[in-house]
């Protein structure tokens, strides 16, 4: 009668589940960097909107945060500028800006020589987010 399983068994055992685990841990990984990338194309847009809402009905925006409250642990809102990072690298920032003239404008700026993935992913074509301004 059999007590245990033998080393040849447990050395099987032990290369299926290493093959099984480099198969799918970079397939969750990219999973991952999938959503924050998603999450992050979603707070632009609804930023975007909520901005440009805000300044039709109160010309008064001095500060992100009157028009919209953005996640913590994915953006660093300082006044009126709001800053997504990857590896301490700042790679999207959304900003008010105010000319010479008192004329706002919003200002979405994507670091295209950012190296992480998250910030690759939104810089492909499938999220299409780009640099570009809006008058407000």
């Amino acid at each position: 009668m059999k007590n245990a399983f033998s080393l040849l068994e447990l050395i099987f055992a032990i290369l299926i589940i290493g093959i099984i685990a480099s198969v799918a841990v970079p397939k969750f990984i990219d999973s991952k960097d999938e959503a924050l990338a998603s999450t992050i194309k979603r707070d632009i847009v609804s930023a975007t909107t909520a901005i440009q809402s805000y300044a039709m009905l109160d010309d008064n925006l001095s500060n992100i945060n009157q028009a919209i409250v953005l996640s913590k642990a994915n953006w660093t809102v300082v006044s009126s500028k709001a800053t997504f990072k990857e590896n301490s690298k700042t790679c999207v920032t959304i900003e008010v800006k105010t000319d010479d003239s008192g004329s706002k404008t919003l200002k979405i700026d994507i670091d295209d020589t950012s190296t992480g993935s998250v910030c690759q992913k939104l810089l492909s074509d499938k999220y299409g987010i780009e640099d570009i301004d809006y008058k407000l």
